[in-house]
C-alpha cells in the first residue's frame, strides 16, 4: 500500500467532537478528505462532494500523533553485540509499524549510524512497507570520542570545518530531514558525564548554518547548563532533554520559539518496567531534575513537543502516547498535551505547514477514538479505534 497523496479516499466524516490540534475543539464536526489531504472542516454541511460518508457522531477525532524523537533501530532490550545494519533497519521498520498502530502517524528518528534510518524512511516512502511518515537526521554529529567506545563507530568531528562538511554530507548525500548535534554527554556516554559539554559553539554553528540554508532544523541533545547555553548560542531550533534550563535559557527559547522536547517517557518508563532503571539517571541527579524542570518550562510557556525517545531501554514502541500522559501528570492540561503531540511536534521538524492540525490543505492524518482525549489524555491510548494516514485507513486496514 503506497501511503501517499494519490491513495487517499474521497471521504466525508462526521464526528461528535474534533480536537483540531491547536487548542480548538469543534463539536459535531464534518471533515472532508480528498487526494490524501483535508479538504474542508466545518460544523456545518460541507460544500464538496465526496464518494463515501461515515457517520461517527458518537466518536472523537484528533490529528495523528507526531513523535519527534525516537530511535527506531533498537529492540526492547539492549543488544549484547550490535546486529548488522540490515537487521537494525528491518527491526526499525517493525518499530515504526508498531508506532503507527498506536496512533503515531509521523516519527522523527533522532539518531542512527550510517544508512539505517534513511533506508527505513525510503522504504516507507516507496511503499515497500507500511509505516508512519518518517523523518530522519541520520547519525548524531558529536565530538571525537564523546560517545563512541571505538574510533569510527559513530559520526564524530573535530573543529568547525569537519562539522560543516559532515552536515553537508548528511543533507546533500542522504537528504537528511533535520540534523542533530551532541551539545553534552549522554547517560550512556563512556568517557564523560551527561552534563559535560561536548561540541563547542564554533562546531555547532556551521551545522546550524548548513541546515538553515536548506530550510531544515537542528535539534541539540543537552543535559547540562553549559551545553544548553552553547547550543542556544549556536542557534539550534530544539533542545532535547534539557534538564538544566535556566531563566536565561527559557527567555531565549520563548523569544526565538525554540522548542523543548523533554522526552519524559524515557525517564518515567525506567520506573514503570521492572529491571529497567539505569542507575546513572539517579546518580547523576537527572531524574530529580526532570519533573521540576518540566513544570518550570511549562509555567513559563516554553513551547513543548512530544518526543518519547522510544528505543531506549524499557521505552517501547507502541506505547508512544504514554509520553502525553506523563506531561498531563506533571501539569499540562489534556488540550495542551494534544498540541504538544501534534502541532508543536510538527513545528519541531519544520512541518507545521502540512502536519499537526486538522485543517484544509494538510495531510489527512487522523485518529478516531471512543473517548474524549480533551477530558482524559489516556483515552488516546485506551480507546483508539481507527488510524488514517494521508486519508488511508491503516487501523483497521481498508
Amino acid at each position: 500500500m503506497l501511503l501517499d497523496m494519490r491513495t487517499g479516499r474521497s471521504l466525508e466524516l462526521r464526528v461528535g467532537t474534533l480536537a483540531v490540534g491547536d487548542g480548538r475543539v469543534i463539536e459535531d464536526a464534518r471533515i472532508g478528505i480528498a487526494n490524501g489531504l483535508f479538504a474542508e472542516i466545518s460544523s456545518e454541511n460541507l460544500t464538496g462532494k465526496y464518494k463515501e460518508f461515515m457517520d461517527l457522531r458518537d466518536r472523537y477525532a484528533m490529528p495523528g500523533l507526531i513523535d519527534a524523537h525516537v530511535h527506531i533501530r533498537y529492540g526492547p532490550e539492549r543488544d549484547v553485540v550490535e546486529p548488522s545494519d540490515e537487521y537494525q533497519a528491518i527491526r526499525g521498520a517493525e518499530n515504526a509499524r508498531k508506532a503507527l498502530m498506536a496512533g503515531v502517524t509521523t516519527l522523527a528518528d533522532a539518531g542512527a549510524p550510517r544508512n539505517i534510518s534513511f533506508a527505513v524512511r525510503n522504504a516507507i516512502n516507496a511503499g515497500v512497507t507500511i509505516g508512519p511518515r518518517l523523518y530522519a537526521c541520520g547519525d548524531i554529529i558529536g565530538m571525537t570520542g564523546g560517545f563512541s567506545r571505538q574510533p569510527g563507530a559513530r559520526l564524530e568531528v573535530t573543529g568547525p570545518d569537519e562539522a560543516r562538511r559532515t552536515a553537508r554530507e548528511l543533507l546533500m548525500y542522504h537528504g537528511a530531514d533535520f540534523l542533530k548535534v551532541r551539545a553534552t554527554g549522554a547517560i550512556s556516554s563512556p568517557h564523560t558525564g551527561p552534563r559535560h559539554p561536548q561540541l563547542t559553539v564554533e562546531e555547532m554553528r556551521p551545522v546550524v548554518e548548513e541546515a538553515h540554508k536548506c530550510g531544515k532544523k537542528v535539534h541539540a541533545h543537552c543535559y547540562g547548563e553549559a551545553g544548553i547555553s552553547n547550543a542556544l548560542e549556536a542557534g539550534v531550533d530544539a533542545i532535547v532533554h534539557g534538564q538544566s534550563l535556566t531563566g536565561e535559557h527559557i527567555a531565549e527559547m520563548k523569544e526565538r520559539g525554540v522548542i523543548l522536547l523533554p522526552t519524559l517517557k524515557t525517564y518515567c518508563d525506567h520506573f514503570e518496567h521492572e529491571g529497567g532503571v539505569n542507575e546513572r539517571i539517579v546518580t547523576t541527579g537527572i531524574w530529580d531534575e526532570t519533573e521540576p524542570n518540566f513544570r518550570r518550562a511549562l509555567e513559563e510557556e516554553v513551547p513543548i513537543a512530544m518526543g518519547t525517545d522510544a528505543g531506549m531501554p524499557s521505552n517501547l514502541f507502541g506505547e508512544n502516547p504514554r509520553d502525553l500522559e506523563y506531561m498531563v501528570a506533571w501539569g499540562m492540561t489534556p488540550s495542551q498535551a494534544i498540541t504538544a503531540g501534534t502541532l508543536n511536534a510538527a513545528t519541531s521538524i519544520r512541518m507545521g505547514h502540512s502536519l499537526g492540525t486538522v485543517e484544509p490543505g494538510k495531510h489527512a492524518d487522523l485518529l478516531i477514538l471512543g473517548g474524549d482525549p480533551t477530558e482524559d489524555i489516556s483515552r488516546i491510548r485506551l480507546t483508539l479505534e481507527e488510524v488514517y494516514i494521508n486519508g488511508v485507513r491503516v487501523r483497521p486496514p481498508d
